[in-house]
């Protein structure tokens, strides 16, 4: 990637400038944690090619760090995926089981009126 003028009309006549970009931080392994500047219509319509780099080439140590980080961010997403699945499991199971207590208290209601029709008619 390289730095664009601080300006660019696309044909859609959108115009890119510090003020309407967005700030990004890069995640590629080159440039891991850099900061830079891009349209804030990326991946929106027509490509714009506006991009600008605030920070400094990151360091030899930060790149040997890249892998680390990304593999703990992995990591971290799959935990977060397994986390969603069991509590998803865990929505399901208690809205089953509200199901069945309701299934529960209606079989009560109904065992309850037919003992009082059967003593009722008992005694009649």
């Amino acid at each position: 990637m390289s730095s664009s003028s601080e300006n660019y009309s696309g044909s859609s006549g959108h115009m890119c400038t510090y003020e309407t970009c967005v700030l990004r931080i890069s995640l590629t392994v080159d440039n891991f944690g850099r900061r830079f500047l891009d349209c804030s219509r990326y991946k929106v319509g027509p490509k714009c090619p506006f991009f600008h780099w605030i920070d400094n080439p990151t360091c030899i140590l930060g790149n040997e760090a890249t892998p680390l980080v990304q593999q703990k961010l992995s990591i971290l997403r799959s935990e977060l995926q397994l986390a969603n699945e069991r509590k998803r499991i865990a929505t399901q199971t208690a809205a089953e089981a509200t199901q069945m207590a309701e299934i529960a208290q209606e079989r009560v209601v109904k065992a309850t009126e037919r003992e009082r029709e059967e003593v009722s008619s008992f005694l009649c």
